[in-house]
């Protein structure tokens, strides 16, 4: 079946106006409705300034582990090749593939104080359950599919014989991967480190499951919203969702800012380079 072009634009417009645009509109209007004063007073309360801070923490903090560990797990099953790696790349996508309440069930069944491994936690000290802890496993897990499957394609992509050369110049392992390999797969690095972030950010089934709720302690933002439309507090729960997106939209640009001057400063680097090989 052939569509004309102008057919073709206005059905994949008309789909996009009904998915995103409506839906975010609806959000904005609904947030503003009350006027600014009162989109201000819904979003400063205390118990939604520390949900809106603990969710960001702990996003940042899950996006740094995830992308250093998807780093480190996507050169494994794309370098390495060990003998558990058919498993290890299938269980990579167990979170993709099951519901995100069911995540949080498992931590709470593994890490609960009913069980061995709970109790023996807690007999030294340590609480998992209901916890920021438990919080930050649970963003651990479902948001590590997204750094190792960013960073892997961009891994096959590196040219084994930059590597070689430095190695044959006398580089050390450090400077290999500081000098040759980290600027390729800056990029890649940055788009991971970001696709964890956000998704930690409006996590949801997990959290509700580990965290235990509690305002002012480990409430984070999604549960947060979800307990204003519980309480019809319609406005209120809008103005916390454009406040969660704004907090997204800002790490997209920040990510662009810095991997465009990463790229500008390693341009001027390398031909700051090209030019002192001339005159020798």
């Amino acid at each position: 079946m052939r569509f004309e072009r102008p057919a073709l634009y206005s059905l994949v417009s008309g789909v996009l106006v009904f998915i995103f645009v409506l839906p975010l509109g609806a959000v904005f209007e609904q947030a503003f409705s009350g006027g600014w004063f009162s989109f201000v007073q819904a979003v400063t309360s205390p118990i939604a300034l520390r949900a809106f801070e603990l969710t960001v923490g702990l996003a940042l903090l899950t996006a740094i582990l995830n992308t250093a560990m998807g780093l480190l797990t996507a050169v494994v099953l794309e370098r390495r090749r060990p003998p558990f790696s058919i498993a290890l790349d299938a269980v990579i996508d167990l979170p993709l593939s099951i519901p995100t309440a069911v995540s949080g069930l498992m931590l709470v069944l593994l890490y609960g104080p009913a069980s061995p491994v709970g109790r023996w936690l807690s007999q030294h000290g340590v609480t998992v359950v209901y916890t920021r802890l438990g919080i930050l496993f649970a963003l651990l897990f479902v948001t590590v599919p997204y750094a190792v499957r960013t960073m892997q394609p961009a891994i096959q992509a590196l040219d084994i014989r930059q590597e070689e050369a430095a190695w044959i110049l006398g580089a050390s392992g450090k400077r290999v991967w500081l000098r040759v390999i980290l600027p390729v797969l800056r990029h890649a690095l940055g788009s991971a480190f970001l696709l964890t972030f956000t998704r930690a950010m409006i996590e949801f089934g997990s959290v509700v499951m580990v965290s235990g709720n509690k305002p002012m302690h480990t409430e984070m933002a999604a549960v947060y919203i979800y307990g204003l439309l519980e309480n019809y507090d319609q406005r209120g729960a809008s103005a916390a969702s454009v406040v969660l997106m704004m907090f997204c939209a800002i790490a997209f640009v920040i990510e662009a800012r810095i991997l465009a001057l990463l790229g500008r400063a390693r341009a001027v680097a390398c031909t700051k380079a090209e030019g002192e090989t001339r005159y020798v």
